[in-house]
């Protein structure tokens, strides 16, 4: 049985920029000191039960992830890649031919020392991924990421199904997702329609020059759920990252930072 492999933490800064358009939150004024530099950070904002949170202006660390995990993960007597325990001696198993690939941004948060981690997900086929190291990753050119509405995966890491976005937010001692927290071997009562009234979309992707780099802004609403499946509005969330246009492949990593 395979461990998923993630990428360690790397700091990412990005470009600021206002939005006016109508289904976007205005991101909170970086201090004055990082509004001269090249780079920021990533800027998130959201509001629960009448709350504004916004992401550590006064800590511009980001992190950065990706992982694989199997798709359409079924109950099997023989284990396989990115299986997990289905008790008795049984493994979740994925179809051999496929892999989920996902890609995760994580931003500290201002009023609590909670994170946001908002998780981009997609299923290839082996043969059309890129193979580095351990890892199955977008081939260059691939658009990981595209214009548009983005449904919430409601089964990330559980049979692997789903595509879209995932979030999973951390604040007041509490974990809250938009995917449900049970084991696998749990019965879920999420379902897509859990998610009616929540959105997901990006308003803007920008080539910084030069770089192997974007400028990613999206606008976002959702229902979370605690680890009962009890569920959470957050509303008028904005998002915004510099991140890999292929969807943070170390070595676009690489052409940054070393």
């Amino acid at each position: 049985m395979k461990k998923l492999y993630t990428l360690l933490p790397l700091a990412a800064l990005l470009l600021a920029s206002s939005c006016k358009k109508k289904d976007i939150v205005a991101a909170p004024e970086p201090p004055e000191v990082i509004a001269k530099s090249r780079f920021l950070p990533d800027s998130t904002s959201f509001t629960i039960n009448g709350k504004r949170y916004t992401n550590a202006l006064r800590d511009p660390a980001a992190s950065r992830s990706y992982t694989n995990r199997g798709v359409n993960m079924q109950l099997s007597p023989t284990d396989g890649e990115w299986s997990i325990s289905g008790g008795a001696n049984n493994y979740w198993v994925g179809v051999v031919d496929s892999v989920q690939y996902s890609s995760a941004s994580t931003t500290m948060l201002e009023q609590t020392k909670g994170a946001i981690i908002v998780s981009f997900i997609k299923k290839y086929k082996k043969a059309n991924a890129l193979k580095f190291g351990s890892m199955y990753c977008p081939r260059p050119g691939d658009k990981f990421y595209t214009l548009g509405d983005y449904p919430y995966a409601i089964d990330f890491e559980r049979t692997g199904k789903d595509e879209g976005v995932a979030i999973q937010l951390s604040v007041n001692n509490e974990t809250l997702t938009s995917y449900s927290q049970l084991s696998i071997n749990a019965k879920s009562k999420l379902t897509a329609e859990s998610q009616n009234g929540s959105k997901f979309k990006i308003l803007k992707i920008e080539e910084i020059k030069g770089t192997d780099f974007i400028v990613l802004e999206a606008a976002f609403e959702a229902n979370l759920f605690d680890k009962n499946e009890k569920s959470v509005k957050v509303t008028d969330g904005f998002f915004r990252i510099t991140t890999p246009k292929n969807g943070e492949r170390i070595d676009s990593f690489t052409l940054l930072y070393l």
